[in-house]
């Protein structure tokens, strides 16, 4: 017989409330949401046959490869996935394949994103924000999290079931947001992407993060914008290789990033492979933002923009389309790093949803 699903929720969306231990923070989140992470685990399994030829037994073996170094470096976050897994009846395999699900799919097909960060400096206000572009179904899985974890900072988080690390703020003033990038390059002993996600969200700073970063390294290629509530901002591409941040231009306070690399500070023997609109959109959010103060209103209107649609800001599913390219904007999320506050709707922004505020007092 099933287990139920016992979290609170908000428009059909739970949210994990969990504290402690590392176990006692994975139990209560498998425990409370066993059906929402069924139906992850299902999703992933059709996803990955589809972009990475491997059926779900062949990505539980995948994701065991980067156990070792996870058990090594990482022992309380393997801990928690354990406690997860124990909480929704799965296999512990079945939650660290979700967890390293970027690193299955991804190296082979980039999914969409368009981020943003600035500062506002006559406000003293600081924002991250990004739509988050992927497969439809992925929608069925998303989850709200509000942790606190013995000795370090609160975070509240929208991410995935099951998975221990996404978007969010803690309770210093750290935000984290992320674009994928389609490349190859893989280091098994780094930080899978969704954990070093996780570990920013642990981070007291911008410059604990990038430190973290350095030391750690990315399994995988990725971007992640990374702010505080000090106004230190930047868009860090992120790959096995080292990292390559971005920063805001010289008189200018905003920064941005889709799926594509263009640091021209990137390690070498590093290559992605974009799609089109990953260079059409980053023009056009960079227009629509050029010359103007960011708030959380303006941010939304430039996370609404559907120029160029179906492969606009707002990004719509385009007809005949398979695996990651039938991707659509499941949500926007705007972090006013200030206010310890985060805004989350569901959907694409241009329908004006309804919005969700987190915050931590």
């Amino acid at each position: 017989m099933a287990c139920l699903d016992t979290a609170p929720t908000w428009n059909g969306v739970p949210e994990v409330i969990a504290s402690g231990s590392p176990w006692e923070i994975g139990f209560a989140h498998g425990s409370q949401i066993p059906n929402r992470i069924a139906v992850c685990i299902a999703n992933y399994a059709r996803l990955f046959v589809e972009t990475a030829e491997a059926d779900w037994a062949e990505s539980k073996a995948r994701a065991a490869t980067y156990l070792p170094a996870l058990e090594q470096n990482e022992p309380d976050l393997v801990e928690e996935m354990r406690g997860i897994a124990a909480g929704a009846r799965v296999d512990f395999l079945d939650i660290l394949a979700l967890n390293v699900r970027s690193e299955i799919a991804l190296t082979n097909y980039s999914d969409g994103c368009t981020s943003v960060a600035s500062r506002n400096d006559d406000e003293s206000r600081t924002y991250v924000a990004q739509n988050w572009d992927w497969v439809g179904e992925a929608g069925n899985a998303t989850t709200f999290f509000d942790i606190r974890k013995a000795g370090k900072p609160r975070f509240r988080m929208m991410g995935e079931a099951g998975i221990v690390g996404k978007f969010g703020i803690n309770d210093v003033g750290v935000g984290v947001c992320m674009n994928a990038i389609r490349c190859g390059t893989v280091n098994k002993t780094h930080l899978p992407i969704h954990i070093a996600m996780r570990r920013v969200l642990e981070c007291s700073s911008f410059d604990e993060a990038f430190a973290m970063l350095t030391e750690k390294g990315m399994a995988s290629c990725a971007n992640l914008v990374i702010g505080d509530k000090s106004g230190k901002v930047a868009t860090i591409e992120c790959t096995p290789r080292g990292l390559a941040p971005i920063f805001p231009a010289p008189g200018f306070a905003t920064i941005f990033h889709t799926n594509h690399l263009w640091s021209p500070n990137l390690p070498k023997g590093i290559r992605d492979h974009p799609s089109a609109n990953s260079f059409s959109r980053l023009e056009r959010i960079k227009e629509l933002s050029r010359s103007e103060a960011a708030t959380i209103d303006k941010i939304r209107t430039w996370m609404k923009d559907e120029q160029g649609t179906p492969y606009s800001i707002c990004r719509s599913n385009p007809p005949n389309t398979v695996g990651i390219e039938r991707m659509e904007t499941l949500a926007t999320v705007i972090l006013d790093l200030n206010n310890l506050r985060a805004e989350v709707s569901f959907g694409k922004p241009s329908l004006s949803p309804p919005v969700r505020v987190l915050t931590i007092e």
